[in-house]
């Protein structure tokens, strides 16, 4: 391995950290065009994602 290249750990790390910015901007540009009610929506939205997650996880067992 070089030292030019990085882990695989690092690679995914950087990607998460970039998808979790990207999501609060766009939440953030959200709640300032729409207003509060906006943060609920996106709070549901969010909700659901995150149970597909899981039962995506919980399917694979």
């Amino acid at each position: 391995m070089t030292e030019d290249s990085a882990p695989d750990s690092t690679r995914l790390a950087i990607r998460i950290y970039l998808a979790v910015l990207v999501v609060l901007v766009i939440a953030a540009l959200l709640v300032w065009t729409f207003g509060l009610p906006a943060l609920g929506l996106i709070g549901i939205a969010l909700t659901l994602v995150v149970f597909a997650i899981m039962l995506t996880f919980t399917s694979g067992n």
